[in-house]
């Protein structure tokens, strides 16, 4: 019996080592205020699409990566005939940049657009991916959607 009652408060304290030891393997805290799910932005605008998030890695911030894409489908037909007339003459559009101005801070505020949006963008739904990597290389990613629109769209932020 006393055994295996040593036995347990070995196990037991294995398993709160490696929880401490998971802690500092965890990747960085990314934080999306900025699209909010399905804000749209207008096709043609100059401005882009406005981001903001806060990153946090008590190890410290290595780099981040944006990436937008189209989200509408996804399937890929080979018959235009399906497609409106209006809707052949527009193209899907992406934005990927990767940012290394957070390297070895513990927090980081972004507050960055994407380049503008052409004006024969694709309409619909868009996904705006961030992905950040602390200094050990453990990497955590956020996903966003939102909308391309064929309507103006009052910018709050013009910075």
């Amino acid at each position: 019996m006393k055994k295996i009652f040593l036995l347990a408060i070995i196990l037991l304290m294995g398993l709160a080592f490696s929880n401490c030891k998971h802690d500092e393997t965890d990747g960085p805290v990314i934080t999306l205020e900025e699209p909010e799910e399905g804000q749209p932005f207008t096709a043609g605008s100059k401005h882009g699409v406005h981001m903001e998030f806060d990153l946090e890695d008590e190890s410290g911030l290595n780099q981040y990566k944006i990436d937008i894409h189209y989200g509408g489908d996804h399937t890929h037909s080979l018959s235009l005939q399906a497609q409106p007339l209006s809707e052949l003459s527009r193209a899907q559009w992406s934005y990927q940049k990767t940012y290394d101005d957070a390297k070895g801070l513990k927090n980081h505020h972004v507050h960055v657009h994407s380049d503008s949006i052409p004006e024969n963008a694709t309409l619909g739904e868009y996904h705006l991916g961030i992905a950040a990597t602390d200094v050990h290389g453990n990497e955590t990613t956020v996903y966003q959607k939102f909308e391309i629109v064929d309507y103006e769209v009052e910018d709050e932020d013009e910075d």
